[in-house]
């Protein structure tokens, strides 16, 4: 009962924190209101998945110290604190990077790494379709706080108090959540055995980790950009402010069956998945910027969003396929860095383009070449042969010698 208790826990845990994939329905009032740029809204944007991703990090070492119920309070509040201090800067750009940028990402970054972890040591046997499941409300949340936001700026209510309720609401609700994700007694990050420990320096020279890592940051480039300018992606194809922040809904939508379904299909039919998704990335970029009207720019979006959002699902299976279940919160967070980078590159640089040219043709065009290359990576490292077990072995010795050394020393 305890793992369904858990996952159910997860799942609207993570629908709080993808608010932040709601934040483009929020840029054009921000410029209108408080002179907040394409370019600095999606600045904003990027800074906050970059803080999210490293903060990952610390997030899983705090998780396998502390568990994951005061990891999830730390980032339930860490993420209140930020929207507060946002939504109290009245408008000045460094406040509103600080706080929607850096304070709410940290937040995100120590809550998102909860969750995710819970469920996969609950159903070990199901990983893909049970992360699926952990982090497909993370962008089907993106749903429900767009129209929720749409619907009060048709109000007429100003974005920062906006900003402001959604921080509290979330913020409060990730705590609550925080307090239900139990884990297997066999598991408790707070009571790990020393045998779990891992030299990371010597994970990250390995060419699987490497190629997970560069796969990950182009999968997620093309989809960050697009979900950072959606809304003014689509103002600049001549279409209502309704119907491009329909499209940042529908973004959502397909983000979240992509988490669902690219788990379900990695776990039936393995790696080679990965391919056809950064192919279908790339179909994604290449439509958006060619057809015009509601009918292909709402297809584009939906194409875009279900390969995005399979990233999320299968680079973490692969990770425990390749490295060992119980190391994902060790070495995914690692992985999940080319995510913050290409947060940080991707949002901003898609908004300056769009700023200065006008045209979407040129950003849609980045996200087809980026996706074609993580396409080119994925071929060449599933041809290699799977060394699972191989480096399983390995980083046991790894962990083996690093230990005989630490009781060596101690004596």
């Amino acid at each position: 009962m305890k793992r369904w208790i858990a996952l159910i826990a997860s799942i609207i845990m993570q629908t709080c924190l993808g608010m932040v994939y709601a934040w483009s329905t929020f840029v054009p009032a921000l410029e209108k209101e408080h002179g907040i740029d394409a370019g600095s809204a999606g600045m904003i944007f990027g800074l906050c998945i970059a803080t999210f991703t490293f903060s990952m990090i610390f997030g899983g070492m705090l998780l396998r110290k502390s568990g994951p119920r005061l990891t999830g309070t730390i980032g339930g509040v860490l993420f209140l604190a930020g929207y507060l201090c946002g939504a109290l800067s009245d408008g000045n750009a460094i406040i509103m990077f600080l706080g929607f940028g850096v304070i709410a990402g940290i937040g995100i970054g120590f809550a998102y790494v909860c969750p995710l972890t819970t469920g996969v040591l609950w159903f070990p046997d199901h990983k893909g379709l049970i992360t699926g499941l952990a982090v497909a409300g993370f962008g089907l949340g993106g749903v429900f706080f767009a129209k929720a936001g749409l619907h009060m700026l048709n109000a007429q209510i100003p974005v920062l108090n906006i900003l402001e309720h959604i921080g509290i609401l979330v913020g409060v609700t990730v705590v609550c959540c925080s307090m239900f994700l139990f884990v297997p007694a066999r598991q408790d990050a707070g009571k790990s055995d020393e045998r779990s420990k891992i030299n990371l320096r010597k994970v990250i020279v390995r060419p699987e980790f490497q190629a997970l890592f560069a796969q990950m940051f182009l999968g997620t480039f093309g989809g960050l950009l697009v979900i950072g300018n959606l809304k003014p992606i689509g103002l600049s194809n001549s279409l209502s402010a309704e119907t491009a922040t329909r499209a940042v809904m529908l973004f959502a939508v397909g983000n979240a069956a992509g988490r669902v379904l690219w788990g379900l299909w990695y776990d039936r039919f393995g790696k080679n998945v990965i391919i056809v998704c950064m192919l279908l990335l790339a179909i994604g970029g290449a439509m958006m910027g060619t057809l015009p009207g509601i009918g292909g720019f709402y297809s584009a979006t939906l194409i875009t969003a279900f390969a995005f959002g399979g990233c999320f699902v299968m680079f973490a299976a692969r990770v425990a396929d390749v490295f060992g279940i119980n190391r994902i919160g060790d070495i995914y967070p690692l992985i999940f860095l080319g995510y913050g980078i290409a947060g940080l590159a991707g949002p901003p640089i898609g908004g300056w383009m769009l700023h200065l040219t006008g045209v979407p043709l040129y950003p849609c065009l980045l996200v087809l070449v980026l996706a074609i290359a993580g396409g080119a990576i994925s071929v060449f490292s599933i041809r290699r042969k799977d060394q699972k077990s191989e480096i399983i072995s390995t980083l046991n010795n790894m962990e083996y010698v690093e230990l005989n050394k630490e009781n060596q020393c101690e004596q």
